[in-house]
């Protein structure tokens, strides 16, 4: 057997089992289910604080100074 033929076979062999782990890494990556959190985020005006509250409220009050906010928009 050449040594080219044996180089062959290794790196054959390197990408199969490459692909091999990559197909099951990625599969177990596609059955992780989330759920979607629906939260609005707020950004104090007065300390910069960024936090989150609840989907059914439009303003809230500022888990550090207890300032009133709006929900930022993206």
């Amino acid at each position: 057997m050449l040594p080219s033929d044996i180089i062959f076979i290794f790196l054959i062999v390197l990408f199969v089992g490459w692909a091999a782990i990559a197909f099951y890494a990625r599969r177990r990556d596609v059955k992780f289910d989330h759920a979607i959190n629906h939260d609005h985020v707020f950004r104090c005006e007065g300390c910069d604080y960024i936090y989150t509250d609840d989907s059914d409220v439009d303003r809230s009050l500022c888990p550090e100074c207890g300032k009133m906010n709006n929900s930022v928009q993206f």
